[in-house]
């Protein structure tokens, strides 16, 4: 079974820090937006440039994060994956499974990131932030890590434990977006928020070679 290295242990922000700022990020600028080298889901995210939120609404139990992990796959920035889910924790041989370069992807455990990771915020060392479903974020939080992306050139994710509606927006977001898998052989997504908006299906053999990768999700009980 595979393991977290132990300098990616979500208990240390400064030890997360000093391991992604040790990387060497030589790609392209070109690189630096989000691509999956899926067609469909390239052309809903190809607006996305460094600076902008995207939000996601992935209800748990729906597989819906197996869409935002495609665009973690291909010659990634170093980037970093904040998490918060009661008795949930990083089985690295999952993430492995799905392709994801786990010397570029770091993980680290926070309810709320802005107070308890704020120094993450601060600088340019990850190029790519995943906030998954924080117990607490308000609004000025949100205004802050918007803020701080565009300062510091940074894509960030926030994923929702609830579908997105039209009804409530965001005005910090530039793309909102709803997954889930839709039956035994696709995913759907609704956008919420964007150039186009509407919903559209994806095969599973667009996300991975075999259905057996979706018996679960990335993040499962430890």
């Amino acid at each position: 079974m595979a393991s977290l290295p132990a300098q990616f242990a979500d208990h240390s922000l400064q030890q997360q820090l000093q391991s992604a700022r040790s990387l060497k990020n030589g790609l392209s600028s070109r690189q630096q937006v989000l691509h999956s080298g899926i067609e469909a889901l390239d052309e809903c995210c190809k607006h996305v440039r460094p600076g902008d939120l995207v939000e996601w609404g992935i209800p748990p139990g729906f597989n819906g994060r197996l869409i935002p992990l495609q665009l973690l796959k291909r010659q990634i920035p170093p980037s970093v994956w904040i998490y918060h889910h009661h008795g949930l924790g990083v089985f690295a041989s999952s993430w492995i499974s799905h392709g994801v370069d786990l010397q570029r992807l770091f993980f680290i455990c926070s309810e709320n990131p802005v107070r308890e990771l704020r120094p993450l915020f601060l600088e340019d060392t990850f190029k790519r932030i995943i906030i998954d479903a924080p117990r607490k974020f308000s609004s000025g939080d949100m205004a802050f890590v918007s803020q701080q992306a565009r300062k510091q050139g940074q894509i960030v994710f926030l994923i929702r434990h609830f579908f997105l509606s039209q009804k409530r927006g965001n005005p910090h977001a530039s793309l909102r977006i709803n997954t889930w898998q839709s039956g035994k052989r696709s995913f759907s997504l609704q956008m919420v928020k964007g150039p186009v908006t509407g919903r559209f299906s994806l095969p599973y053999s667009a996300v991975a070679e075999e259905h057996g990768n979706y018996t679960q999700e990335p993040l499962v009980e430890s």
